[in-house]
């Protein structure tokens, strides 16, 4: 009866470190590395509307480093590219597949969530200092939860690298 036990213990245990997920992949040498690090575009239809109608944003270029920090570049249609740096936490959500960013400028800072499902992210994020007063996404309500943006915020990144 005793193997038996510590058979079902063995078995029980396997199972819940097979069942954690884990937020992280591997780089060409074989570290592990976050999988929202790396080149991140944003083009065409993958812009948010907000960035695309108010700014002309026609792309986006996004690095999260493993050092967190973010590299943000934009481009205006018919333009040139600009280039911001910063710093971003991310806070991994327990009961979610969505995540809490904060993105921090040295003009301002971001908050929003976000998502990456392979080599697609989605991110939805409003200002917040100086503060806007727009209603920050959570991983509770979702995207597009807002009900004055609605889901023109929303915008999708494609791995670059």
């Amino acid at each position: 009866m005793k193997r038996y036990s510590i058979l079902m213990v063995l078995i029980l245990g396997l199972l819940l470190v097979m069942g954690c997920e884990d937020d992280s992949d591997n780089d060409i040498n074989g570290n592990e590395v976050d999988v929202w690090v790396g080149n991140w575009l944003s083009a065409g239809d993958n812009v948010a509307v907000i960035l695309s109608t108010y700014f002309l944003y026609d792309s986006v270029k996004v690095e999260l480093t493993e050092d967190n920090t973010v590299t943000l570049e934009t481009h205006v249609i018919d333009g040139a590219w600009t280039t911001l740096e910063g710093t971003y936490v991310l806070t991994e959500s327990s009961d979610s597949d969505l995540d809490i960013i904060q993105l921090i400028y040295t003009a301002f800072e971001q908050e929003g969530i976000i998502e990456i499902d392979g080599d697609t992210m989605r991110l939805e994020a409003v200002q917040t200092v100086p503060d806007i007063a727009a209603t920050v996404p959570t991983p509770a309500a979702g995207f597009g939860a807002d009900p004055t943006l609605g889901t023109i915020n929303i915008q999708t990144y494609i791995r670059q690298d």
